[in-house]
């Protein structure tokens, strides 16, 4: 299974999926069951490959922001939250975020 970045380029929200099918055209069709997608037109939803997240294929059509290791494979590839707070403080890949402004180790 091939990995896709999937968006919906009328969304206000600036959010975006990835979502994992045998082609381009499957992971549009993949894309409307996600939430990032799920009120597009067809016509608006965009996909473009992301090989990188390839290898992270278990067996899910889409990945899961909330499982800790998709979420440390999107994260040392960049992705972030969208609103960041307290909760950065304890979240597990913090460390690879841009977001995350803790203290230095080195002090």
């Amino acid at each position: 299974m091939k990995a896709y970045q999937v968006w919906d380029t009328m969304s206000v929200e600036n959010c975006s999926t990835v979502v994992f099918a045998e082609n381009g055209k499957e992971a549009k069709k993949i894309a409307r069951s996600t939430e990032v997608c799920e009120d597009a037109d067809y016509i608006n939803i965009r996909v473009k490959r992301f090989p990188e997240m390839d290898k992270h294929y278990r067996g899910h059509v889409e990945v899961d922001w909330y499982d800790m290791e998709d979420r440390q494979a999107l994260v040392r590839l960049g992705w972030m939250c969208l609103d960041t707070g307290e909760e950065c403080d304890t979240c597990p890949v913090r460390e690879f975020c841009g977001h995350w402004e803790g203290e230095d180790e080195e002090e």
